[in-house]
Formats: structure tokens, C-alpha cells, sequence
């Protein structure tokens, strides 16, 4: 059978990876006793809380590596002694206070952190084995992107349970820690940025008498085919972008508006400025 996996402070991040945990694809005997847990444990500090993780498995059809889930608050040190890894998915206001809380029952324990701006030296007062993790909503749904840095005490055996856990949330991506701000910036909120882009061409469609349906519809289907083809083509993208633009054209009278509006300039300093704000985080 498979370990107790807990994870700490399930809202919308803690629920992403949950979700692609519970429905990861059926694995071999052996993986899934090695690197699967058998069991979930969910805690949160309230009712209410525990009751949207509830409603998130109502969604759930029988995992296909037969992981169980349970939903619990208020009962975090029980939790955390039944537990072999723990995913740390607290706001990073509260690390300090949730951790604290179960510093006995925690050491020597995997912890895979999900908490932005806290660092490796942070968590490792608390357990030696700690996996830093940014990743992004969209893990929910399997097409995140999680960026993750290791401590010294993860062993080959500990960061195949991470890369097997995390894996699932789409891109994995291992990286020195000096880059964790960045990524958070990048990763993090970088889905908040493209939405801004989606919203702001699904307005341009309805601007010109485009109906509101088919406006999203066109704005997306360009965002998809667009990432496709930076995929396929391995081309960087300023080649494909120049391969758009007729001379006299649409296309470049178009990015010459943008260019001069600053919107590459403003979506730079705009990550810029999260990675910022992600590296005071974990110092409140």
C-alpha cells in the first residue's frame, strides 16, 4: 500500500494539485506503491473551507489509482502524524503560524511547498526534507506549469515522489531556487496576465460588432493555435511574429500601435514587478 499524503491549507492551489493527484492516470503496482499515496488527507481551519473541498470531490469519479480522499479542519497534528509527505499550500501569511503549530509531528517529514516567497532555508527549521514548488492554476486541469528546487536533505528516492506528485500539474521544470522569485512571477501569476491578453482581443472582436460568443471563441482558438505553433515549430517567436507582417499591412500597423503603447515593455515590467512583491513575501 501506498503512504498518507496530507495537505495543508486547500484552497485553490491545494485543490489544483489534489485534483491532479486523485486523477492521474492508472499507474503500475509498483509505482503506485512507491510513489503514490493510498491516502489523502485535506485540512483546512474551518467549516466552510472544508466543506468546498466536499463539494470539489462530489465532482470526482473513483480515482483511478484508488487513492482516497478525506476532508478535515481544525485537525492538523492528527493529520500530520499519519502523514509520510505534506504539501504546504497555505497563503504565506499563515506558514508561520500552520507550521508552528505541528513542528513536532513535521520533522524529518517530506514537505512539498507551494507557499510563495517562503525559501528552503525558512522550511528546513521545521524538516530537513523540503521540495519548493511554484505552479499555477491551470494545474488543475493538467496543463500547469510547476517550477521546483530541492533541499539538500531530498534523497533520489524523495524527488521521485515529488516529480511524480507535481509532474501531473502539466510542465515540470527543476531549477536552482536563486530562481523561485522569477518563476513565481512568471508561473504564478503569469496565467492572470494571459488572461488579461484574452480578455483584451475578446473586446477588440466585440468592439467591431463581433457578438460576445464569437469573440471569445476567436480569441482563444488564436491564443491555442499561437502556443501550438511556437511548440511545433521550435522557431523563436519574433521569427513566426515577422512571418505574420505583410509589408504595409494589418498585421505590422497593428504591432506598431502596441509598440507604441508599451504593451511588450508593460507585460515585462509588469512580471518584473510581481517577482518583486513574490520575493517580500515569505519576509511578512
Amino acid at each position: 500500500m501506498g503512504y498518507t499524503l496530507v495537505i495543508l491549507g486547500c484552497g485553490v492551489m491545494g485543490q489544483a494539485l489534489l485534483s491532479a493527484i486523485y486523477n492521474a492516470p492508472k499507474a503500475d503496482s509498483e509505482e503506485i506503491a512507491k510513489l503514490y499515496p493510498s491516502t489523502i488527507i485535506t485540512c483546512n481551519h474551518d467549516e466552510p473551507s472544508a466543506k468546498q473541498v466536499d463539494k470539489l470531490l462530489a465532482t470526482f469519479d473513483e480515482s483511478p489509482n484508488a487513492i482516497k480522499v478525506s476532508s478535515t479542519y481544525g485537525q492538523n497534528q492528527d493529520a500530520i502524524d499519519k502523514a509520510s509527505v505534506v504539501i504546504l499550500a497555505t497563503k504565506p501569511f499563515l506558514v508561520e503560524k500552520v507550521l508552528s503549530g505541528v513542528q513536532e509531528q513535521i520533522k524529518g517529514k517530506l514537505i512539498i511547498s507551494l507557499a510563495a516567497g517562503w525559501t528552503i532555508d525558512q522550511l528546513t527549521q521545521y524538516t530537513e526534507k523540503v521540495s519548493r514548488v511554484m505552479t499555477n492554476t491551470p494545474a488543475k486541469y493538467g496543463y500547469g506549469c510547476a517550477v521546483v528546487s530541492h533541499s539538500s536533505g531530498i534523497n533520489n528516492d524523495d524527488k521521485a515522489i515529488v516529480s511524480q506528485l507535481v509532474s501531473h500539474v502539466g510542465k515540470y521544470i527543476e531549477l536552482p531556487e536563486k530562481n523561485m522569485d522569477a518563476a513565481t512571477a512568471l508561473v504564478g501569476s503569469g496565467p492572470a496576465f494571459v488572461l488579461l491578453m484574452i480578455e483584451s482581443l475578446m473586446e477588440s472582436g466585440i468592439q467591431m460588432g463581433i457578438p460576445l460568443k464569437e469573440s471569445k471563441e476567436c480569441a482563444l482558438k488564436v491564443l491555442e493555435g499561437t502556443v501550438k505553433m511556437v511548440e511545433k515549430s521550435g522557431e523563436h517567436p519574433s521569427v513566426l511574429k515577422h512571418q505574420v507582417c505583410t509589408p504595409g499591412g494589418t498585421t505590422i500597423a497593428g504591432l506598431c500601435v502596441m509598440e507604441d503603447k508599451g504593451v511588450k515593455s508593460g507585460i515585462i515590467r509588469g512580471v518584473e514587478e510581481a517577482a518583486k512583491v513574490a520575493a517580500k513575501l515569505g519576509k511578512k
